[in-house]
């Protein structure tokens, strides 16, 4: 085991190199410049630039040199500063990227941490009973749940529960994480975060338990036909030890599968629905960065996602061998 973990480590060393080296070359690629937009603020009222004002502006961020060669020369600048853990200082944000990432994230966490939850307790037991009763009504009811979280976009179907349950009914606040025209502290503080908080976590939890419970049932379908289903059902185990004890547990196989993105998805922030509710995640802070070509932070926030996702795929591969006892990692 511990042969393997290192293996692996080693391996995703040299994915993360490759990674960071594909992002910095596309992110230097993008038609947009943090400096041309900052010259077009400055132009704004009717000033006129200097050309060399421009040039000690890009010597000052490192984009001076847009050739190859001195996208190269800034990749590994970069990459020099990285081993000594500096993300740099974002451009946009004028912080250090790490302080950046690390002020926003708590509030993506929450959401994403509250919406697996609710995500597992609700698709996973809806997709056993769907496969349990193929072609029955509820079958055709937890399709209908599958076909509207898979098709929906979310800043439509976030528009619409704000309509409803904020503008229309009145019960939660539209946007925001708190009442600025309040001084909560204590309970009152944290229940006006719930509060804030219930119509984002409904829109994100609502479109992602369709995938699950699609994945659960037509597992859980491919198993109960499988010949030691049968032969414990011969037997005469009761149905609720032949689901749930020898039909669930092979289904877990392609879930933990999925659990490989779990761990970026709780960082990574959920941008179209931060957009939405006017949230101060990660996820709406790197969007504005994108926009305007904040390279550190670009930098920094995918890179934090990609060794977030060679830990997931990690994780998974160990919880194979905990859920399926054939399983040997070598």
């Amino acid at each position: 085991m511990l042969k393997y973990i290192l293996k692996r480590l080693g391996l995703a060393v040299l994915i993360l190199l490759g990674v960071s080296l594909i992002i910095y070359v596309l992110v230097r690629c993008m038609p947009v410049s943090f400096i041309e937009g900052k010259i077009a603020e400055m132009n704004q009222g009717g000033a006129t630039i200097p050309e060399e004002t421009v040039e000690s502006m890009k010597k000052l961020y490192g984009l001076e040199d847009d050739s190859f060669v001195g996208i190269l020369k800034g990749y590994v600048n970069w990459l020099g500063k990285l081993v000594q853990f500096d993300f740099g200082t974002s451009f946009k944000y004028g912080s250090p990227v790490i302080e950046v990432i690390r002020d926003h994230m708590g509030v993506s966490f929450a959401i994403a941490f509250v919406a697996v939850i609710l995500e597992f307790l609700i698709a996973i037991p809806l997709g056993i009973t769907a496969a349990t009763h193929q072609y029955s009504a509820r079958d055709y009811i937890v399709t209908i749940l599958v076909m509207i979280g898979i098709s929906l976009p979310a800043f439509f179907f976030g528009q619409v529960l704000k309509d409803l349950f904020a503008n229309k009914i009145g019960l939660f606040p539209p946007s925001g994480m708190t009442d600025a025209s309040q001084s909560y502290t204590g309970f009152a503080l944290l229940l006006d975060y719930l509060k804030h908080m219930f119509i984002p976590v409904l829109t994100v939890v609502i479109l992602s338990i369709g995938g699950r419970m699609r994945m659960t049932r037509t597992n859980m379908l491919e198993v109960m036909n499988s010949d030691y289903i049968r032969t414990a059902r011969a037997k005469g185990l009761g149905e609720g030890k032949v689901v749930y004890k020898h039909a669930f547990r092979n289904t877990l196989i392609p879930l933990v599968t999925s659990l490989a993105g779990l761990l970026p998805s709780l960082f990574s922030g959920a941008i179209i629905t931060e957009q939405v509710f006017d949230l101060p995640g990660i996820g709406n802070v790197a969007y504005k960065a994108m926009i305007v070509a904040d390279i550190p932070f670009i930098m920094g926030y995918n890179m934090f996602l990609a060794l977030l996702s060679v830990l997931g795929v990690l994780l998974a591969d160990l919880m194979y061998a905990v859920v399926d006892p054939r399983v040997k990692l070598t």
